[in-house]
């Protein structure tokens, strides 16, 4: 790997492009915080930023991405010509009827509770 001396007796590292490339999709695969793995590796966190960037390493996937967004369906509204009936109790239990019913089984559940 090569390295440049810098005028204030420093080094500087120069990175070849197979090297960027691969430190970029190391990243890219690891479980390491961009910080946590730029000092890691004695590089910057815009060197792996540009990197990232110019190679095209991709970002890693936030784990709240990896829900699958689920919308409803839109309510059926029941067609208004079908008989309908619905018992709520005091106890907040609801019987809902989506067919015709004999008035004898409502008379039957309404002396139960």
């Amino acid at each position: 790997m090569p390295y440049m001396q810098s005028s204030n007796n420093s080094t500087i590292r120069s990175f070849t492009i197979s090297e960027k490339k691969s430190i970029a999709m190391q990243w890219s695969q690891s479980n390491v915080k961009m910080q946590v793995f730029c000092d890691n590796h004695g590089i910057t966190l815009s060197m792996l930023k540009n990197w990232r960037k110019q190679f095209s390493a991709p970002a890693k996937v936030p784990r709240w991405k990896h829900f699958i967004q689920v919308k409803p369906a839109k309510a059926v509204v029941p067609d208004v010509t079908l008989p309908f009936a619905e018992i709520i109790y005091l106890s907040g239990t609801r019987i809902i009827f989506h067919s015709a019913v004999n008035t004898d089984v409502i008379k039957g559940l309404l002396n139960t509770k």
